[in-house]
């Protein structure tokens, strides 16, 4: 890879492993702070679960050095699955931190998605 290549993708590679991790850190914070007792709650958990297990396979196919192609499809899967955990409480009774929590998880799922879409 030529100098040239390397300074202009290392500032987004950057970018992207700070998504990765905020999104990891907000998803585990959300989830450590339910309680569970309502059925958005229960809804809730399973949806950012869901987000948890994928952010852990992208992690890992980064870490294995798969294709670039794998590495996009893992990042969309994670970006889908973030869009899915808000639209589940669309409607729902939950509360305006939650919602604004999931908001933020759907925002840096689309962070993410983006920034691989412009590395890749």
């Amino acid at each position: 890879m030529s100098e040239a290549t390397e300074s202009t993708a290392g500032p987004k590679l950057v970018a992207v492993a700070k998504t990765i991790k905020d999104l990891d850190d907000l998803v585990r914070l959300v989830v450590a702070g339910l309680i569970a007792a309502k059925p958005w709650q229960r809804q809730l958990a399973a949806r950012l679960g869901e987000v948890d297990r994928l952010l852990q396979m992208l992690r890992l196919t980064i870490a294995m050095e798969k294709p670039d192609t794998e590495i996009a499809a893992a990042a969309l899967d994670v970006a889908a699955a973030c869009r899915r955990t808000a639209a589940c409480l669309a409607g729902s009774r939950a509360t305006n931190p939650a919602l604004q929590a999931v908001a933020l998880v759907s925002d840096l799922g689309e962070r993410l998605r983006t920034a691989f879409s412009s590395v890749l």
